[in-house]
Parts: structure tokens; C-alpha cells; sequence
């Protein structure tokens, strides 16, 4: 199995268990820190898609060196730190 799919299978079962979180009342949010490192361009936009459904329901805390990952966000309304130069 390669990396990128050993991440992916990593992020489908923490997102299981958040959906199991929430769904018990729950309301516990995601960190998550370079989560797409390893993952391709397909598989990313996937990913992305995914946490942007999920960020209606959880607040989404997702750190990332990655300009190009900034600027593909979720969809939904991203705040960079004070003084950090983001590509959006």
C-alpha cells in the first residue's frame, strides 16, 4: 500500500470516528496538520470536498505550509495567522 493511500485510509477512519463522535452529541472539532502531504491532486480535491461537507456540521482546524492547498480550500471561509502571507 502506498503512502498516500495508507493517509487516505488514516483520514477515513478519524473522520469515522468524529461522524461517531457527532453523532452521540459530540460536537468535537478536527485538527489536522499537512493532512494532504502525501495525497495526489485527485485525491486531495476529494478530501477537500469531504471536510468541506463536514465543516458545516465541525469546526475544521487544518494547518499547512502549502500554498497551493490554501488556495483549493474547502469552499467555506479560512483565516491564515496574523502577518502570514496566504495565496488567496
Amino acid at each position: 500500500m502506498s503512502e498516500g493511500s495508507r493517509d487516505q485510509l488514516y483520514l477515513a477512519l478519524r473522520l469515522a470516528a468524529l461522524e461517531l463522535q457527532v453523532e452521540q452529541g459530540f460536537n468535537m472539532p478536527l485538527i489536522a496538520d499537512d493532512l494532504f502531504i502525501n495525497f495526489d491532486d485527485r485525491r486531495t480535491a476529494a478530501g477537500l470536498k469531504v471536510l468541506g461537507e463536514l465543516s458545516c456540521r465541525v469546526q475544521i482546524v487544518s494547518l499547512t505550509h502549502h500554498e497551493h492547498l490554501v488556495a483549493r480550500r474547502y469552499g467555506r471561509a479560512c483565516r491564515s495567522l496574523p502577518g502570514r502571507k496566504t495565496g488567496w
